[in-house]
C-alpha cells in the first residue's frame, strides 16, 4: 500500500499502522479497503487473538478522509462514499477478536468512526474526539455512523458534539467509557492489555464480541440515502471542500 497502511503481525497479535504522519493519517480510499484486507487477515489467521490499529507520527490516530478525495463530489457520490465506509466499518465490527485502537491526538471523522468500531480504546491525555463537520466540510454521517456514535455516547452527548463541532477530550470520555484508559504511554498499556486478552478464552471473548454486535444491528436499521444525497449534492458541501483546501472560511448558504 505504498507505505500508507502497516500491517504487521507478532505473534498472536496483527497490527495495523495509518501511516501518514505528514497528514494526520488521513485515511484514503486505498487505506479504508486495505483496512478491511487486515480485517480478512485477522479472520484467516486462527493464531491471531487480537488486533491493535494505531497512528503513525504521535499527532493523530486518524483525523478523518483525506479532503482532496471529494473534490467534485456530488449527491450520488457522497452516497456512495458513506456506503464504502458503511461497509469498513461493519467489517471492522465484524473481526472475531478483540480489536484495540492505539490514540494519539486527534481522532476525529473517519477515525472517531474506526476507533468506535474497536472493542477497547487507549488514549494519550489530551487525546481529541468529535465530528466537526458542521465547522468544516458541511457534509453528513450515515444513518449507520449515527447509530454507532449513539450506542457509545447517547443522544445528547451525539448531538453536542456534531452540532457544536467541539472535540472532545480523553479525560471528558473515559466518564462514557469510550476511552477505557489514558496513559502517557500509550504503546505500553496497549501491549499491557493486549497480553491480557490473548490469554483470556477465545470463544469467550468472541462471544461477547458478536452477541453485542448482534444487539447493535437490532437497533439501528434505517435508510437515509436522500438525506446524504441531499448533503453531499449542496452548494455548501461544494464550498466547505474548497475552503478546507484553501484554509478560508466556508460561507454557508443552506442550499
Amino acid at each position: 500500500m505504498s507505505g500508507e497502511l502497516l500491517v504487521t503481525g507478532e505473534g498472536a497479535v496483527l497490527s495495523v499502522t495509518f501511516n501518514r504522519p505528514e497528514q494526520r493519517n488521513a485515511m484514503t480510499f486505498a487505506m479504508y479497503e486495505g483496512l478491511v484486507a487486515a480485517c480478512e487477515q485477522a479472520d484467516a489467521d486462527p493464531g491471531i487473538r487480537a488486533m491493535v490499529l494505531r497512528g503513525a507520527g504521535g499527532k493523530a490516530f486518524v483525523a478523518g478522509t483525506d479532503i482532496a478525495q471529494f473534490s467534485g463530489f456530488d449527491g450520488p457520490a457522497g452516497v456512495a462514499y458513506e456506503k464504502t465506509i458503511d461497509a469498513t466499518i461493519r467489517r471492522l465490527l465484524d473481526v472475531r477478536v478483540p480489536v484495540v485502537a492505539a490514540i494519539d491526538g486527534f481522532c476525529v471523522g473517519g477515525g472517531l468512526a474506526i476507533a468506535a468500531a474497536a472493542d477497547i480504546r487507549i488514549a494519550v491525555p489530551g487525546a481529541r474526539f468529535g465530528y466537526p463537520i458542521a465547522r468544516t466540510l458541511g457534509n453528513t454521517l450515515s444513518a449507520q455512523s449515527y447509530a454507532l456514535t449513539l450506542r457509545h455516547f447517547g443522544h445528547a452527548r451525539t448531538v453536542d458534539m456534531v452540532m457544536t463541532a467541539r472535540l472532545f477530550t480523553a479525560e471528558e470520555l473515559v466518564g462514557s467509557g469510550f476511552v477505557s484508559r489514558i496513559a502517557e504511554d500509550v504503546g505500553a498499556v496497549t501491549d499491557e492489555v493486549v497480553t491480557r486478552l490473548v490469554g483470556h478464552a477465545p470463544l469467550t471473548l468472541w462471544a461477547a464480541k458478536e452477541t453485542l454486535r448482534r444487539l447493535h444491528d437490532a437497533a439501528g436499521s434505517v435508510n437515509v440515502d436522500d438525506v446524504v444525497d441531499r448533503v453531499y449534492g449542496s452548494a455548501d458541501f461544494a464550498s466547505g471542500v474548497a475552503s478546507f483546501t484553501t484554509k478560508t472560511s466556508a460561507q454557508w448558504s443552506g442550499r
